[in-house]
Parts: structure tokens; C-alpha cells; sequence
């Protein structure tokens, strides 16, 4: 078994795109964390925005088959490619102003880069993680502008 049997060239690429904006509003930004009362909820944010990243950059070989087909290769690469595009510009804007529409169009975007990879690479476990990830990071937008 080879190195690219178990890393995913072009799913590590899009899971740092996905990483290196959230890292970085870590770095520069704080609020109160005592928002969310629900910790529960905030483990799940935390669990499928990590296990998203890893399972697209990794391939366990659990509840995995792989693309289909060349043409549908092509298409997950075209896509992703596009909607981390959109997903860098939206990012751009949140740093600039931070608003409500931007904070979820971010998570709705990077949810289904990630359900979508799941679903046409055939990945059980990362179309499971990118809808776990989903609903903790409804929940914490939802906390952070209800304020």
C-alpha cells in the first residue's frame, strides 16, 4: 500500500482550504465562549469539522469505494475547485464585515464541499462527518449572532 493509497492529493488541498481561514480568524478574533451553553453542541462542531478535514485528506479504507468513473472525477474536481473558490472570496468579506449572511453562506458552502466529496467518492464516513459538521456549525452561527 503506497502513500497515495492513503493520502488524497487534491483532498488534502481542499481540506487546507478549508482549514487555513479558520485558523486564521482563531488567531485574530476572540469572543465570549460562554455563548454556548450547549457543550455538547460545540464538541459536535469541533468533531465534524476535524473528522471532515481528515477523512478528505485520508483514505481509511472503511466505508470507502471511490469515484465511480473518470468523468465523475473530473466533475468532484471542477466543483470543489469552484466552491473553494467562492469559499476564499466569502471569507475575504467576513474579515472585512462581519454579517450574518456571510457566516452561513461559509457554512453552507464548506458543508457541502465536504458532503459532496463524500457522496461522489463514495465516502460513508466523510458524507456522515460533513453532516454532523453541518449542524454544529448551524448551531454556533446561530449562538454568535443571536448576541
Amino acid at each position: 500500500m503506497g502513500f497515495f493509497d492513503v493520502v488524497n492529493v487534491y483532498g488534502l488541498l481542499f481540506a487546507v482550504i478549508l482549514a487555513i481561514p479558520h485558523i486564521i480568524y482563531a488567531k485574530t478574533h476572540t469572543y465570549d465562549m460562554n455563548i454556548f451553553n450547549n457543550r455538547a453542541m460545540l464538541y459536535i462542531d469541533r468533531i465534524g469539522r476535524y473528522f471532515s478535514l481528515f477523512l478528505m485528506a485520508v483514505n481509511v479504507g472503511v466505508l470507502e469505494e471511490g469515484f465511480t468513473s473518470e468523468l465523475m472525477k473530473n466533475f468532484w474536481l471542477l466543483s470543489t475547485l469552484v466552491m473553494s473558490a467562492l469559499y476564499v472570496l466569502l471569507w475575504i468579506l467576513f474579515f472585512n464585515k462581519e454579517c450574518k449572511w456571510v457566516s452561513y453562506s461559509l457554512t453552507i458552502i464548506s458543508a457541502l464541499i465536504v458532503m459532496l466529496s463524500g457522496l461522489l467518492q463514495i465516502k460513508t464516513l466523510l458524507l456522515t462527518a460533513g453532516i454532523v459538521y453541518l449542524i454544529g456549525e448551524l448551531y454556533m452561527n446561530r449562538k454568535v449572532f443571536s448576541q
